[in-house]
């Protein structure tokens, strides 16, 4: 087994999973040291405190082995995890430095890994494929371009070359990854000439973007999306508020209206869509109706899973600054309805795929044969005696507790 005496921890977005993926593939193969990485989020204070939590955890047993921590909260506040243990290192900057000082410290040999840490081995199923990083949006809550910089694109060429390299090498699924992936750009190759070039890769089963910002949901994406099977049902679209004042001061690209014109310009494009999002609880100014406003705005807009950050917040941030901030308690309390409603729209839409077929790739089995893994919409479903990597046809027949359970009708490709 390639690097299993290193594994890896990765809280936080999907770029931060890209950035662990590609520092374990440039480690060298078949090493025998003992080391773990962790790499962090700031996105929120809980997940400062998830992070700290986790590397505390990891000096504990790590039996005497170093404990590595990178990511977006070792960048902000490196010195947050100093007195967490004697073996605690901070490793900052670009997955390729980040890698190099790793190797030299556990005094490794130069040279490239096959790109899976042990934690994510196994069924080779998803790989996050990170084409940019940083943002200059600017939304006033938001930390990120203070730890990741300015905006800049991966190179198209290098892009899909490594898409290639990773399905010939297995990988099923590509999860194309950025900060914020809508603002892509090498040349004249913007996001949807990328994506087309992406879909046309041989041997891959399924193309998925990972998060996107309304305003970027040009027609040409849209139509790029329609146009290729291959490319994934499902587009996570951050809303972060349904109150136009508070959109405001937040710093968003849009109003209510705008947001809902986007929504349609998807559907009508694509049709069957499956549509989730984000949104900030509590945010300062958020009154007890701009809150319930944005609830209703959530059901209206037809999203079928709600991811709730509590807001908190950032330093350095313009909204740390902002009056009328709520109360712990009532930003816990409303990021707790978030939830709920989330949890109840989730329920709804896996009722309503019962009695259909879906094309799910299955990602991982447990010990009963139990199979999990996705539909193109990004329903989670499990499957008895699924196999692992292969993409069925499966009937949903009934819900569970996290997500829709299938039998496979038709055996699908391996």
């Amino acid at each position: 087994m390639v690097m299993e005496s290193i594994t890896t921890t990765t809280l936080g977005c999907k770029v931060n999973y890209a950035d662990t993926q590609a520092v374990a593939g440039m480690l060298p193969a078949g090493c025998r040291v003992s080391a773990r990485i962790v790499a962090t989020c700031c996105v929120t204070a809980e997940g400062e405190k998830q992070s700290r939590k986790e590397v505390r955890r990891a000096a504990r047993e790590a039996a005497g082995g170093k404990v590595f921590v990178t990511g977006c909260a070792a960048r902000l506040k490196p010195e947050a995890f100093a007195g967490l243990g004697a073996n605690v290192e901070v490793v900052t900057g670009e997955p390729q430095e980040v890698a190099e000082a790793i190797a030299a410290a556990l005094d490794l040999p130069s040279g490239g890994g096959e790109g899976e840490p042990v934690s994510q081995a196994g069924a080779r199923t998803r790989f996050f494929l990170k084409v940019q990083d940083g943002c200059s949006n600017r939304c006033s809550y938001c930390v990120v371009p203070l730890v990741r910089g300015a905006p800049r694109s991966i190179p198209a060429a290098d892009v899909i070359s490594l898409a290639g390299d990773k399905v010939r090498n297995g990988f099923r699924e590509l999860v194309v990854s950025g900060i914020n992936v809508g603002s892509y750009r090498d040349g004249a190759v913007r996001l949807p000439d990328l994506m087309q070039e992406l879909a046309a890769v041989e041997g891959l089963a399924r193309l998925r973007l990972s998060s996107i910002e309304a305003p970027d949901l040009t027609p040409r994406l849209l139509a790029v999306m329609a146009g290729e099977p291959r490319i994934a049902r499902h587009l996570h679209v951050p809303l972060q508020s349904g109150d136009d004042r508070v959109l405001v001061a937040m710093g968003r690209r849009y109003d209510r209206d705008r947001f809902s014109r986007l929504l349609a310009r998807a559907r009508e494009a694509i049709g069957e869509v499956n549509l989730t999002t984000d949104v900030i609880a509590g945010f300062p100014g958020e009154d007890e109706e701009a809150f319930r406003r944005t609830l209703a705005f959530i059901e209206e807009s037809g999203f079928t899973r709600v991811h709730v950050f509590p807001f908190s917040p950032r330093p350095g941030t313009s909204a740390e600054g902002l009056a009328g901030r709520n109360e712990a308690g009532v930003v816990k309390r409303r990021g707790l309805e978030a939830r709920q409603l989330s949890k109840r729209l989730e329920r709804a839409h896996w009722r309503r795929k019962l009695g259909g077929v879906s094309e799910v790739l299955l990602e991982s089995a447990d010990s009963r044969g139990y199979a999990r893994g996705y539909s193109s919409d990004y329903t989670r479903f499990t499957v008895p005696g699924g196999r692992p990597g292969a993409v069925e046809l499966v009937r949903a027949e009934g819900i569970g507790e996290d997500g829709v359970m299938g039998k496979v009708v038709t055996v699908g490709s391996q």
